[in-house]
Formats: C-alpha cells, structure tokens, sequence
C-alpha cells in the first residue's frame, strides 16, 4: 500500500519509463484514444500506471484480467504479451476502437459492467485502475467479486479529503444526483475487512492531505491484495 503525493511523483519523473514506452509503442491513430491522451499528458497518471502495471510490461506471460482499464498504446502491448482480457464500458471512445487495436487472437474485450460478466477464471493479476471509488463506488462489491478468481489484485484508490462532489444525471431515469465523493475514512472503512489481505497494510495513509500529486487535490492510494486463488 503506497500513497502517491508529490514527493512520490518528482521521483518517478527523473526516468519516466512510461512515457519512453508510450513514445515507442504509440501507432497512428492512438491519439485518438480518450486514456492515451491523459497517459501522455499527466505525469502523475504515469507513475500510478507504472506503480500498478509496470511488471507486466515486461515480464512473462500471465493471466491478467484489466477491469476499466480503457485503450492506449500499452494496452496492445499487454495483450501482446499476456493472455490479456479487458472489461470496460468504454465511456470515453467507441467500442469498435477495442477491436482496431488488439490484433486478432490477442486479447479478449467485454464491452459490459463488470459485475454482469461471468468470467472463467483463475487469473493470475486483476487489475482495477482510477476506477474505485471516484468512479465506482462499489468497491467491497468488488472485492468479493475479484478476489475469489484472483491470485493478486492490484488497485489505484481515489479519494478527496475535502468535500468534492458532482451534479450527475441518471441514464435509467429523468433524475439529476447530487454525488459526494468518497474521502481517505470511507475508503479505509470499506478495506478494513480485507486487512490481512492487503501487502504492507497502513491505513494512516488515508488521513493524510499534506500533499497531492493532481492539481485538484485528489488522493490516490495503490496497493495489492492477496486473492483466493493458491499458486500452483
């Protein structure tokens, strides 16, 4: 469990490997792609990228499951080097650019909401990047979902440790909400089940708001959880 301020950030940036990797993967028609324009443009999504997927881009082949993970150059590079499935919505680009970028018989996509999907597990690494709680608030949900088909899960957790909050609209009903995102406390409450879980556990860390690595002040937390599935 490591905390991502700006002390974290300078670090990264003096060998940013995920930029030189982007650079060098990129294909024409890859800055049309919503998450490569902010890989590209935001250090600090860099590092969280790096911190959550930087073994698996280079190490050998395993089963990774990449829930709201979205496109860039690297996802082609993922599903060229492992047995690579994403599932996500694909709020931000259409979903015929799924299927332009993996290369026939690399990868697997499910266009769908993670908890309709009945995968064929086990997977060696599930993946769940600046998904929980900012954009998804079910996260214990998750969790017991995950964890059961997972030798490891790995998540990047945002929070706001000051009231931060946004007018949505409902795509099922004529009704506009009012949503309060979640702060450091909440995100603690709902891990604190999974404690013994969880790799190098500490839970000050959601108190803290001394420093931040986004401009608007968010907290990101990322870490790695220990799944049901035993190595063979």
């Amino acid at each position: 469990m490591q905390r991502v301020g700006g002390e974290l950030l300078e670090r990264y940036c003096r060998d940013d490997r995920i930029a030189h990797l982007l650079s060098a993967e990129a294909r024409v028609g890859d800055e049309d792609l919503t998450c490569q324009r902010w890989l590209v443009q935001s250090p600090a999504k860099r590092l969280i990228y790096d911190m959550l997927y930087g073994d698996l881009l280079a190490g050998a082949q395993r089963r990774v499951l990449d829930v709201g993970g979205g496109l860039s150059a690297l996802t082609r590079r993922l599903a060229s080097r492992h047995r690579y499935e994403l599932v996500d919505l694909l709020a931000h680009d259409p979903p015929e650019s799924a299927a332009h970028l993996l290369a026939p018989g690399a990868g697997v996509f499910h266009c769908r909401d993670w908890l309709e999907c009945n995968l064929d597990g086990p997977y060696d690494v599930v993946v769940a990047n600046d998904l929980f709680p900012n954009v998804d608030q079910r996260l214990a949900l998750f969790l017991e979902w995950a964890l059961p088909i997972a030798r490891e899960v790995r998540l990047s957790l945002t929070y706001y440790n000051y009231p931060k909050f946004y007018l949505t609209r409902r795509v099922d009903a004529d009704e506009v909400l009012c949503l309060l995102a979640w702060d450091g406390k909440q995100t603690a409450a709902v891990l604190a089940p999974f404690r013994e879980r969880i790799a190098m556990p500490d839970f000050a860390q959601f108190d803290r708001c001394d420093d931040w690595a986004f401009d608007n002040r968010r907290q990101v937390v990322v870490m790695s959880m220990r799944g049901n599935v035993l190595d063979d």
